[in-house]
């Protein structure tokens, strides 16, 4: 339901799993799919101006009222927050600064040669980006709005297209989309899931398995540390660390993708009838609240196991 900062103290006997914001575990990441087989998207120095030109906190705070972070510039959960190198992210984190994305985009060449506010290719032709997300999903339209606002200012010409869910599917699964907002790689119990998604190494039959890198990312030493990572026992903390940081390393060089803020795990409960839900308080059980995606087995099944029922009059 929209608007739950205001009816958790409205006396509707409401329940988030977060008593203040952002009220919901985060489930997954939304990260702009960028298109690496078209130009300008193919230049990394474009890719760096779009990603310091877009606005994150002005989604998060406009559009879903403080319901959802800001991603990580790696992207990973607050679940996997272990595995972020910072020291990777103080060198080569991207965030928002306008007047750095003009930088960079003049220090590479693109220009405003006909006086529009929109910087041209360096060959002199227009640049006219879509970010498509699927029609009716209202939050991601009117971050997409928010996002060309944010790139125009930097002289990016971005347009917000909405088509049908099927049409924005087989955009992404063809690669003939510019931009696209994504958000399919979930909490799981390893980041692996996460990078697996975002290079996934069987380029040509991305059409068919749904796999992920959808912006076609080829690069054989991220593939070659994923399958690294898959065969690295996630209760080796050391090992998972060092391979995690080499892929963050590349990922924030080339960026494949920009991670943008994270999708909630939406759950908001009545205490009419039951209590005991799961909570982040101290001594609370911390279950997952919600029973979609798989959840079911990520403990969700336990919340069952603790609800208590109110005693009615």
């Amino acid at each position: 339901m929209p608007g739950i900062s205001t009816l958790l103290t409205g006396g509707y006997a409401l329940h988030t799993y977060y008593p203040s914001a952002p009220y919901d575990i985060a489930a997954n990441t939304a990260w702009l799919d960028i298109n690496l087989q078209k130009k300008p998207m193919s230049d990394l120095a474009f890719r760096k101006a779009l990603a310091y030109g877009i606005n994150v906190a002005d989604i998060v705070s406009r559009d879903y009222n403080n319901m959802v972070s800001a991603a990580d510039p790696t992207g990973l959960l607050p679940m996997w927050n272990k595995y972020v190198d910072q020291a990777v992210v103080k060198k080569l984190g991207i965030t928002y600064n306008p007047a750095k994305a003009k930088q960079v985009l003049a220090a590479a060449g693109y220009k405003d040669v006909n006086h529009d506010g929109f910087v041209e290719n360096k060959d002199g032709t227009k640049i006219a980006l879509k970010l498509i997300v699927p029609n009716g999903w209202s939050d991601w339209m009117a971050a997409a709005q928010m996002i060309s606002k944010s790139a125009k200012a930097v002289g990016i010409n971005i347009v917000a297209s909405y088509p049908d869910f099927n049409g924005y599917l087989d955009a992404r699964l063809k690669g003939t989309f510019d931009l696209a907002i994504d958000n399919q790689a979930n909490v799981s119990n390893s980041p692996w899931t996460y990078y697996h998604f975002i290079f996934y190494d069987q380029l040509k039959d991305i059409p068919t398995t749904q796999g992920g890198n959808y912006g076609r990312y080829n690069n054989k030493t991220a593939f070659a540390l994923v399958t690294q990572l898959d065969k690295t026992k996630t209760t080796d903390l050391a090992a998972m660390k060092a391979v995690i940081s080499k892929l963050q390393t590349i990922q924030l060089t080339d960026l494949p993708m920009i991670p943008l803020w994270y999708n909630g795990m939406w759950a908001q409960m009545s205490t009419t009838y039951w209590t005991n839900w799961p909570s982040s308080v101290a001594g609370k059980n911390h279950d997952l609240p919600v029973t979609w995606n798989g959840y079911w087995n990520m403990t969700a099944i336990l919340m069952l196991t603790q609800l208590k029922a109110v005693k009615q009059p």
